[in-house]
């Protein structure tokens, strides 16, 4: 099985347990580049992780390596960072929340319909029991746990 090609948009608070995670994957995901626009930040990740780290976010996303990207930056840039993500014909999952507001998170979703790639949002909490009473109180709704690959 292919393995898939991945970059890391971000490398603030959030990048600390996606990239634990995604060095625990490694038999299904190459982690292509880790990119962040402050050098201090790259220098302190590089510290922490292996992957390959770079301040240019067009050379992460134009490498034809990288078949999805990890967006972890503010939620105010999810829409230019996704954007930019989609033209280069690169699948994204975000992390939450969406974006700032409904009228950005709604062009984010139109976006990625229009590229024709996946998108999705980090909702690491979905299936605790928690979280699914919450649901289940406010709107009836179908929920469905995929089996692992």
């Amino acid at each position: 099985m292919k393995k898939i090609g991945l970059a890391i948009i971000g490398l603030g608070p959030a990048s600390q347990p996606h990239s634990k995670s995604l060095l625990d994957l490694s038999d299904r995901i190459d982690v292509h580049w880790a990119v962040s626009r402050s050098p201090e930040r790259v220098q302190a990740y590089q510290q922490q992780f292996p992957f390959r780290t770079t301040t240019d976010l067009d050379a992460a996303i134009q490498d034809p390596a990288v078949d999805a990207v990890l967006v972890l930056t503010p939620p105010s840039s999810h829409l230019e960072v996704s954007e930019r993500c989609f033209a280069a014909g690169k699948h994204v999952l975000v992390e939450k929340p969406l974006e700032l507001t409904l009228d950005r998170a709604e062009r984010l979703v139109a976006a990625a319909q229009a590229a024709g790639v996946t998108f999705g949002v980090v909702l690491q909490q979905r299936f605790r029991p928690g979280s699914l009473r919450r649901w289940m109180r406010q709107q009836p709704i179908c929920i469905r746990q995929l089996p692992p690959s």
